[in-house]
């Protein structure tokens, strides 16, 4: 998959190009069907399929004040792309120029680059200046300059519309079970592990710790069995969200204990899949009640895995 960072001139070394058009700040599983479309027409007609997507999320530029945390970085996204069988991911930044375009200007730089065999859309996709252009707007723009739009339908679950405003909040909940459903796999956090007060070890468990990502989307305070992933290994995990009330912490952070592994993971990058809660974070009234909660948070996640 070739990724560009910039908009740039495809048309003249790709043909039959079948573009989704959208956010996708999430990539769950409504984004998945509306790409997967795009894929799918690239291949019926021995095309390229492209996503035209943003590097930060429109709102960062419209109003920073309502810009929602985001739920992947856009290293992973290009994964998740690359998965789904993108050839080519344009993820550009959102800027002031862009905000103030038009929607007649917006259809002609999509014209003029990668002049589109088909495009396809979500219900609400919106475009240009103030939002005017329309799934409807853009059909139209395809009528006269002979390009096919589709317009994928909203995907429910449970009867509720499949949104990235709803995974996060079942994410800031704890949900992350019921995230997972939506998103189409489970959410995951990826840090650096730095040092922290190395109380896990004194108590017989010993952690992984990573800073909370600033900007992003995670679970509500509790104990989480995880997978936890480095280089080419995974290790069954649990993880504990808080600020450690017990010894009256005050800074929240993320602390990992991964099972049946012994080794020093300082200085390295990890990943942690959320794959359900196991309590809420509570305050013990001494050391060694916390010992046997952990033995108990254990015996839990290795029953769930």
């Amino acid at each position: 998959m070739q990724i560009y960072s910039t908009v740039a001139k495809l048309c003249d070394k790709h043909s039959n190009i079948a573009i989704a058009l959208g956010t996708f700040d999430g990539i769950h599983i409504g984004h998945q069907k509306i790409i997967g479309r795009a894929v799918e027409l690239a291949k019926n007609c021995g095309g390229t399929s492209v996503v035209f997507t943003f590097s930060n999320h429109p709102l960062s530029i419209v109003d920073p004040t309502r810009c929602p945390i985001q739920l992947v970085t856009n290293e992973y996204k290009a994964e998740l792309m690359l998965d789904l069988g993108v050839d080519i991911l344009m993820n550009i930044p959102f800027t002031a120029e862009l905000l103030k375009m038009s929607p007649t200007d917006f259809i002609e730089l999509l014209r003029s680059n990668l002049n589109p065999t088909n495009i396809v859309v979500g219900p609400n996709y919106s475009f240009g200046f103030r939002s005017a252009g329309t799934p409807n707007l853009l059909a139209q723009a395809g009528n006269a300059h002979h390009f096919n739009v589709e317009v994928h339908p909203a995907v429910y679950l449970d009867g509720n519309i499949v949104s990235s405003t709803l995974i996060r909040q079942h994410i800031s909940e704890g949900n992350v079970s019921e995230a997972a459903r939506l998103l189409g796999r489970n959410f995951k956090l990826k840090g650096e592990v730095v040092t922290g007060d190395k109380r896990g070890r004194t108590l017989g468990f010993p952690t992984a710790n990573i800073n909370i990502p600033d900007g992003f989307a995670v679970p509500d305070n509790g104990v989480y069995a995880v997978s936890t992933s480095f280089d080419t290994m995974t290790y069954n995990s649990i993880a504990n969200i808080g600020t450690n009330p017990t010894f009256k912490g005050n800074n929240r952070h993320i602390e990992v204990h991964l099972l049946d592994f012994d080794g020093n993971l300082y200085g390295k990058s990890i990943t942690v899949e959320f794959l359900a809660k196991i309590r809420d974070e509570k305050t013990f009234s001494g050391a060694n009640d916390l010992i046997k909660q952990i033995s108990q948070d254990i015996a839990t996640a290795r029953n769930y895995y």
